[in-house]
C-alpha cells in the first residue's frame, strides 16, 4: 500500500511540473506589450485602401479551403485573421482553382496577394514576396506493422508512395535516385496504400498527414521518421503594391513562436509527430536515461492503454474491412459499362445505379435510390414472372431472361436480364446485382428482318403465280380482241366481248398490282394529284359502306401532288376504307378521311422534305395492343376464314413503303383506330394524258413466234394473221432454233416469250443473233424487269414487250422492230 501511494504521489508531482512548465512556456512566449508596427503614412494608408482581396484555391487542406458553409478556412487562413486583428485591416477572399489561375488574376489586378505562396518566387516578376512565414516539415508515414525507424538513405529495399507532379518527387529523384517510388494519383491515394500494407511508406508534410489521418480515420499510421524536404511558405503581393508587401511583413513580424505553435497543432492533432526524430536525434537518448526512472513508474499504466489501444485499433480494422468491402461491391458495376447494372437490398430497394442505366431508364439517380424496383417494371409480365424470379434468388439463385421496363416517360423498352445474390462472409444475401441491356432496337431489327423474309417469300408466290396468270391473261385478252373482229357492232356477242376484254385489261392491272409487291415490275410512276384520287375512291366507298357508317372528309392540298403509280394511291385509300368499314360493321359509327399538308415528317434520308399526310379514322372497335405489331403482317387477319386474305394491309404497306412514304397506326380498343400515311410531295408539272388504246396497224413479213404455251402461240399467231404476217409457231425453244437454223433468211422477224424451259428468251436471242445478225428479236414477258441488263439491240432484240398485251400494242412493237416498214 505504501508503494502505491508513493507511486501516485511521484506521478502527481510530474504532472503539476509538467503544466507549470507548459504555463511558464506559454507566458514567456507572449509578448511583453503590444505596440503598432505601423508607421502613421502606413495606417492612412489602409483607412485608405479598405479591403484588400486575398486569393485562395479551395483544395489545399488543411492550408487553406471553404468548408461546407463556404467560410475560408486553415492554417493560412488562420495567419491572415491575426493580421486583422493586429493590423486593423480587411480581407476579401476571392476563389480560384489553382495557383495558375491565381497568378492570372493577380496580372490582371483581380487579386492584390496570394498568402500560401509555395512555389519557387525566382520565376516570378510581377510578384514582390514576404519571408517565410510558415515552414512545413514532412514525414515518413509507415504502416503500424513496421517496427523500424526509417531516413531517406535506409530505404532502398522499400516502395515509396509519391504522389505525382508534386516537388516532393523531384527532390526524392534528385537527391535519393536509388529509391524506388510508386507513382500515385495523390496524398490520400498514398495513404490509403500504405494503410493497406501494398506499399511500404509514403512522404508527406506533417499538416497533410494530420488532417488526412483524422478526417479519414485511418489509424494504422505511424511516423517513422523525419526528411530534409520542407515547404516553406510565403505572402505573395503584386509588384506594383509594395506599401502592401511592406504592412504584410511588418504584420507577420508581430506573429510570435507561440501564435505559430498555436495554430499549428490546431490543425496537427497527430500524436507521433515527433517520435521517429527524437528517436534517431543522438541528444534524444541522454534524455531517455535521465527520463528512465518516469518510465519505470508509468509501465503499469502504458501496458494498460497499450492494451486498450489494440482493441480500438482492431475494432477500427474490422470497421475498414466491412467499408472497403462495400466499396469493391459498387466497383464491380463498373460505371464506364454500356449495360445497365444497378444494386438493390434484399426487400428490392434501389442502393445504386450505373449512368449507363440512368440513360437507359432516364431516371436520375435520386429519384431510384430507396425506391422499390418495381419503379421501372412494365405489366407486361404479370405477378407469377416476378414471384417465380424472387423465389429463385432468395435461394442464391443466378436469374437470367428477358423483361420489359418501363422508362420515366412511360415509353417501354426490351431489355436481357441477368441478377446475382450478393453473399457476404458468413453466407447470407446482402444484395442484388441486376445487369441489364437494352436490346430494343435489336428487336425491332430481327423484327424488320423476319418481316423481310416473310415479304421475299410471299413475293417469289407472288411472282410466280402472276406469270401464270399473264399467259392466261394474254390468251384471254387476244381471243376477245380476235373475236371482237367477227362480232357485228351493237350486238350482244359484242357487247359480251367488249366487258370480257375490259375485264381482262382490269385482271392485267391487278397482276402488275401483284408483281410491283413482290418486286418483279417497278410500279410506273407519274405525277398524281391526291386530293382528286381521293375524293375518286371516297364517292365508291359511300356506295358500298352501309348507311349505318357516317363518311365525313377533310380534303385538303388541292394541287399537290406525289409520284406514285394512280392504281396505287386507288388500292391504299379503299383498303383503308373498307378496312375501315369491317370494324363499325355492328355498331355503325364515323368514317373521317383527311389529306393536308404533314406536320411532322419522317427521320432518315427524306427527312427536311415536304410530305402530304392521308389519315383515316373510324370509331370502331380498335385493334388490341397485343397484335397492334403484327397488322402489317402478311396473312394475318383478325377476321373469320372467308372474311379475309391477310393481305391487304401488308399490300399497303409495301405500295406506301415503295413511294418512299411511311404508314403508321394507333388504336385504343373501344375506341376506334387511325391510320396516318406519308407520301413526298413531288413538284413535277403535270403530264400530258396518252390516249388508251393503240390502233392495230397491219404490215407484212414473215414471224417467228416462240412461247411455251400452246394458247400464247395461237392467240398471237392469229393476232399476227390478221395484221396480214406470215407466221410459224413453235411452243418449244430448241425447235425454234432448229427452224431458224435451216432457213435464216425466211424470217424478217423473230416474237419469243422469256420465261422457257430448255432455253430463256434472251439465250434464245443470242443464238439466233450469232446466226443471222440482221434479224429483229422481240422478247414477251411477264418480268420486263428482268431484261434490263440488257444493253439496246443486244443479242438482235429490238424491244420487250411487257404481258398481256392488245393487237394494237403488238402491232406498234412489230412496226418499230422492222425499222417503221414492212418485209
Amino acid at each position: 500500500m505504501s508503494m502505491n501511494s508513493h507511486a501516485k504521489r511521484v506521478f502527481a508531482v510530474i504532472i503539476v511540473l509538467l503544466a507549470t512548465l507548459a504555463l511558464g512556456t506559454w507566458y514567456a512566449s507572449r509578448p511583453a506589450g503590444w505596440t503598432d508596427p505601423l508607421s502613421p503614412d502606413e495606417r492612412r494608408w489602409i483607412s485608405e485602401r479598405g479591403t484588400v482581396r486575398v486569393g485562395a484555391t479551395p483544395s489545399s487542406k488543411p492550408l487553406e479551403f471553404f468548408d461546407a458553409r463556404g467560410e475560408y478556412r486553415g492554417m493560412v487562413a488562420d495567419y491572415l485573421h491575426l493580421l486583422e486583428e493586429r493590423l486593423h485591416m480587411r480581407f476579401t477572399v476571392v476563389e480560384s482553382k489553382n495557383l495558375k489561375e491565381l497568378l492570372d488574376k493577380a496580372q490582371s489586378r483581380e487579386v492584390d496577394m496570394i498568402p500560401a505562396f509555395a512555389a519557387n518566387p525566382a520565376s516570378i516578376d510581377y510578384m514582390v514576396f514576404t519571408r517565410p512565414y510558415l515552414e512545413l516539415p514532412t514525414v515518413i508515414l509507415v504502416n503500424k506493422s513496421q517496427k523500424r525507424f526509417l531516413t531517406l538513405d535506409t530505404m532502398q529495399d522499400m516502395d515509396l508512395a509519391l504522389p505525382k507532379q508534386y516537388a516532393v518527387i523531384d527532390f526524392v529523384r534528385r537527391h535519393h535516385p536509388d529509391l524506388h517510388i510508386q507513382p500515385v494519383y495523390n496524398y490520400l491515394a498514398a495513404l490509403l496504400h500504405v494503410s493497406f500494407d501494398e506499399i511500404d511508406a509514403t512522404i508527406i508534410s506533417l499538416p497533410q498527414a494530420s488532417y488526412y489521418i483524422e478526417d479519414k480515420g485511418i489509424t494504422n499510421l505511424r511516423v517513422a521518421g523525419h526528411t530534409d524536404f520542407k515547404i516553406f511558405n510565403r505572402i505573395a503581393v503584386r509588384a506594383d503594391d509594395r506599401m502592401l508587401a511592406q504592412i504584410i511583413q511588418k504584420g507577420l513580424d508581430t506573429i510570435t513562436p507561440a501564435d505559430r505553435d498555436r495554430i499549428f497543432r490546431r490543425w496537427v492533432t497527430l500524436d507521433q509527430n515527433y517520435v521517429s526524430f527524437f528517436l534517431q536525434n543522438k541528444r534524444f537518448w541522454y534524455f531517455v536515461g535521465a527520463g528512465a526512472a518516469l518510465l519505470l513508474m508509468l509501465f503499469t499504466g502504458v501496458i494498460a492503454w497499450n492494451r486498450s489501444l489494440r482493441r480500438r485499433v482492431h475494432e477500427r480494422t474490422r470497421d475498414l474491412e466491412r467499408e472497403l468491402n462495400a466499396r469493391m461491391r459498387l466497383m464491380t458495376a463498373i460505371e464506364q459499362t454500356e449495360d445497365g447494372i444497378f444494386i438493390l437490398d434484399t426487400n428490392g430497394n434501389m442502393e445504386y445505379a450505373n449512368p449507363s442505366f440512368l440513360r437507359m431508364s432516364g431516371y436520375a439517380l435520386d429519384e431510384l435510390v430507396g425506391r422499390h424496383c418495381a419503379i421501372i417494371r412494365s405489366d407486361r409480365q404479370d405477378a407469377a414472372f416476378y414471384r417465380e424470379l424472387w423465389d429463385g434468388l432468395k435461394k442464391g439463385e443466378v436469374w437470367r431472361g428477358h423483361s420489359t421496363y418501363r422508362r420515366k416517360d412511360g415509353t417501354l423498352y426490351e431489355v436481357d436480364v441477368t441478377v446475382s445474390p450478393i453473399v457476404d462472409q458468413d453466407g447470407r444475401v446482402t444484395n442484388y446485382v441486376e445487369v441489364t441491356r437494352d436490346v430494343t432496337e435489336q428487336l425491332r431489327m430481327e423484327a424488320q428482318l423476319r418481316q423481310r423474309q416473310k415479304m421475299e417469300e410471299l413475293g417469289t408466290l407472288a411472282g410466280g403465280i402472276a406469270h401464270d396468270f399473264n399467259n392466261i391473261i394474254a390468251a384471254i385478252l387476244g381471243y376477245a380482241e380476235l373475236a371482237l373482229l367477227r362480232a357485228e357492232p351493237g350486238t350482244r356477242p359484242h357487247t359480251n366481248l367488249e366487258h370480257i376484254r375490259t375485264v381482262a385489261r382490269r385482271a392485267r392491272e391487278m397482276v402488275n398490282q401483284i408483281l410491283i409487291f413482290s418486286r418483279r415490275r417497278e410500279p410506273e410512276r407519274r405525277r398524281v394529284e391526291l386530293a382528286p384520287a381521293v375524293e375518286e375512291v371516297l364517292e365508291l366507298l359511300r356506295s358500298t359502306l352501309p348507311a349505318t357508317i357516317a363518311i365525313e372528309s377533310e380534303i385538303g392540298a388541292r394541287g399537290r401532288a406525289v409520284l406514285a403509280d394512280p392504281t396505287q394511291i386507288h388500292q391504299i385509300v379503299m383498303n383503308l376504307g373498307t378496312n375501315a368499314g369491317y370494324a363499325m360493321r355492328q355498331s355503325g359509327g364515323t368514317l373521317t378521311v383527311r389529306l393536308g399538308e404533314a406536320q411532322t415528317t419522317p427521320d432518315g434520308p427524306a427527312a427536311g422534305q415536304s410530305f402530304l399526310q392521308l389519315t383515316v379514322e373510324d370509331t370502331g372497335v380498335g385493334i388490341p395492343e397485343d397484335i397492334l405489331d403484327r397488322i402489317f403482317d402478311p396473312f394475318f387477319t383478325t377476321k373469320p376464314q372467308g372474311k379475309g386474305t391477310g393481305m391487304g394491309l401488308s399490300i399497303v404497306h409495301g405500295m406506301v413503303g415503295s413511294m418512299g412514304g411511311t404508314i403508321s397506326v394507333r388504336s385504343t380498343p373501344g375506341s376506334g383506330t387511325v391510320f396516318t400515311v406519308l407520301l413526298p410531295e413531288t413538284t413535277a408539272a403535270p403530264e400530258a394524258e396518252n390516249g388508251e388504246t393503240a390502233q392495230a396497224i397491219a404490215g407484212r413479213g414473215h414471224v417467228l413466234v416462240v412461247d411455251d404455251e400452246p394458247d400464247m402461240v395461237n392467240v398471237l399467231s392469229q393476232m399476227l394473221g390478221e395484221l396480214g404476217y406470215e407466221v410459224t409457231g413453235t411452243s418449244d425453244s430448241l425447235d425454234a432454233l432448229r427452224l431458224f437454223s435451216q432457213s435464216p433468211e425466211r424470217f424478217a422477224l423473230v416474237i419469243t416469250d422469256q420465261t422457257m424451259p430448255r432455253m430463256t428468251g434472251d439465250r434464245l436471242a443470242q443464238e439466233l443473233n450469232a446466226i443471222r445478225p440482221a434479224t429483229p428479236i422481240i422478247v414477251s414477258t411477264g418480268f420486263p424487269d428482268q431484261l434490263r441488263h440488257l444493253a439496246k439491240d443486244q443479242h438482235g432484240i429490238r424491244a420487250v414487250l411487257p404481258k398481256p398485251y392488245d393487237m394494237g400494242t403488238l402491232s406498234e412493237a412489230v412496226r418499230d422492230a422492222l425499222g417503221g416498214t414492212t418485209a
